[in-house]
């Protein structure tokens, strides 16, 4: 650690530690919106699915009970990833009273730190039709027009086969589809989305969708069902996502879709005595992972 007094003392005095606080906390970050959040006390974490019994059996008198067993999917387990960043200031800048650099530094390092959290978190979002670096307990994307179920045979679609644009449309066919939402054991299960994710290019047309009392963009005028099924929709706007087209409903209840600090942001400092440098230097560990599908609704057009 650096000591107190002396030239490099003046960094601190000069406001470098306030910096790296107030960049990490001056907005509210995005993906909490979609993610829950929530702390893991080890370097990985497991999960599985069990599932009951979905219907009681006819019995009659004196017939002895049937006893089952649950059924159990597989394991999955996520290990979590650390992010690390620093800088250094040489003890000539310090000297030449060129604090404004130090600081600016401390502030993007900061900065980084926040970037790093909210690329990843959008990533999920990107990588949801594919599957490619996210999968949950069925090896599947987080929306699968082909989700398989753990007691039946049948699969389940949540995600639109034919995607559809962000529109009244769009969100209507995946409202159709929280509608047929169906749980493990293939038995309806009731999905009412609560927020609605989408890309900032659309923020204009989503206050027109979930705002207007009449259908907006049609000649029909017809009532807008779409802000009665959805009266107080959460709109969670996603910069981070690459993709500028997809879009999510989320029942936030069924939401399995998680951010989980292992280490919070930490920031630290020491002096290398062989260069005359004051390092700086940012780290994290976060885990972002899902188990559960179910909840979510997507629709990824071209």
């Amino acid at each position: 650690m650096l000591t107190q007094g002396g030239p490099f003392n003046l960094l601190f005095r000069s406001g470098l530690r306030k910096d790296f606080r107030d960049s990490w906390t001056n907005y509210d970050p995005e993906y909490p919106g979609f993610l829950n959040t929530g702390t893991m006390d080890g370097p990985e974490i497991e999960a599985t699915i069990i599932t009951g019994m979905s219907r009681l059996l006819e019995r009659g008198d004196l017939e002895e009970i049937t006893f089952e067993e649950p059924a159990i999917g597989g394991k999955v387990v996520g290990v979590d990833k650390e992010f690390a960043l620093g800088f250094g200031v040489s003890r000539r800048t310090v000297e030449d009273d060129k604090y404004k650099k130090a600081n600016q530094a401390a502030k993007w390092l900061a900065n980084a730190g926040r970037m790093t959290s909210e690329a990843r978190s959008a990533a999920l979002l990107d990588d949801a039709f594919t599957g490619t670096t996210f999968k949950g307990i069925d090896g599947l994307a987080l929306c699968s027009t082909v989700h398989t179920l753990l007691t039946s045979a049948a699969t389940v679609a949540n995600a639109a086969a034919t995607p559809v644009g962000f529109s009244v449309a769009g969100v209507q066919t995946l409202l159709d589809l929280h509608a047929l939402m169906k749980d493990w054991n293939g038995d309806p299960v009731k999905s009412m989305p609560d927020t609605i994710v989408y890309s900032p290019k659309y923020i204009s047309k989503a206050m027109q969708i979930f705002g207007s009392d009449k259908e907006p963009f049609t000649a029909e005028n017809q009532d807008n069902a779409v802000k009665r099924r959805l009266p107080g929709i959460k709109h969670a706007v996603s910069r981070f996502k690459s993709s500028t087209e997809s879009y999510f409903l989320i029942d936030s209840k069924m939401n399995d879709a998680w951010y989980l600090t292992r280490r919070p942001i930490e920031f630290d400092d020491t002096f290398d005595f062989k260069t005359d440098a004051a390092l700086y230097k940012a780290a994290v560990r976060f885990l972002i992972w899902f188990v559960d599908w179910h909840g979510w609704t997507g629709s990824n057009p071209s």
